[in-house]
């Protein structure tokens, strides 16, 4: 009768220990799958905010203005120097 009753608990052992190592190997593979993902660049270029956006927008566009205004004050005293 003894040899009856341990059966099913030494079966109940082994399950238990099998979900146990399952569980670690999953956790294990996902922490690795996760390092190596960080690990990996991307093409993707950073997202900029849209009012990031638009302040390096207004940005480039006063510079464009000042060197077109500094191209243009250039251009006239050539003009001027070349006319005397």
């Amino acid at each position: 009768m003894e040899g009856y009753n341990r059966a099913p608990l030494f079966r109940i052992c082994i399950g238990a220990l099998m979900n146990r190592k399952k569980k670690i190997n999953q956790t294990l593979k996902s922490k690795a799958k996760k390092a190596n993902a960080k690990l990996q660049s991307s093409n993707k270029p950073k997202y900029i905010a849209k009012a990031d956006r638009e302040s390096l927008a207004a940005e480039a566009d006063t510079e464009c203005h000042a060197v077109g205004a500094a191209a243009v004050n250039s251009v006239t005293l050539d003009s001027k120097s070349a006319e005397s």
